[in-house]
């Protein structure tokens, strides 16, 4: 009887791990890259539509979809450009979408400065998709607000402990309605949703002296 044949492929010789490691790493990159492109051309085509909106409230949902896009593009192009695989550098992140939301905002609320403190945190992927869609929302919503003359944003970002940080968004813009229920509001309701996703609650707190925002996440 003449002896088995071999597996189809067996005569291959095995590829060494760190040899595979760099080529998943690479391809990693790749979808990184095209993740990043395509979001892009998405905004590029939104923005082509921008001129034939005539109705405010459909310009103010342009507008959040137009941010909610911008920040999962931010988080991938960073990605991309750092080559640090699934984790982000957070305050860069921050920073970066920050900036995009106030170019984002016409009028004068553009003009009101967003200051960014963090501490050097690094997160996952999964961790950096909601939370930069919760800043985004959280920020938005303050620029919109009807600022005084002096107007400011913080954002600030702490580590609660070797597992848990802390994210603030606070103004000094108008207060909220007496009784106000955040699910009334698609952006607010939406920013509670992703922090269930991050095991915490948003908590918010408004009065005369402005609002604030407050979410922890794993890191």
């Amino acid at each position: 009887m003449p002896p088995d044949r071999p597996a189809s492929g067996s005569d291959t010789p095995d590829i060494p791990p760190e040899q595979r490691i760099r080529e998943l790493e690479a391809e990693l990159r790749e979808l990184q890259h095209r993740a990043k492109n395509s979001l892009q051309l998405v905004i590029s085509l939104l923005k082509l539509q921008a001129g034939r909106i005539r109705d405010p409230d459909a310009r103010v949902a342009y507008e959040q979809t137009l941010v909610r896009i911008e920040a999962l593009a931010i988080l991938y192009r960073q990605l991309h450009e750092t080559g640090s695989g699934t984790h982000v550098e957070l305050g860069r992140y921050v920073e970066g979408l920050c900036e995009a939301v106030k170019a984002g905002t016409p009028g004068g609320l553009a003009n009101v400065p967003i200051t960014v403190s963090a501490e050097p945190i690094t997160v996952g992927l999964y961790e950096a998709m909601p939370l930069g869609l919760i800043i985004a929302e959280l920020v938005s919503n303050s620029l919109h607000h009807a600022f005084p003359e002096q107007g400011w944003i913080n954002v600030t970002v702490t580590r609660q402990s070797d597992t848990r940080a802390r994210l603030v968004v606070e103004d000094n813009g108008r207060a909220l309605p007496a009784g106000f229920d955040t699910t009334s509001d698609d952006g607010l309701m939406l920013a509670e949703a992703l922090a269930s996703q991050l095991g915490d609650t948003l908590s918010t707190d408004s009065d005369s002296t402005g609002t604030t925002a407050a979410v922890s996440f794993p890191i």
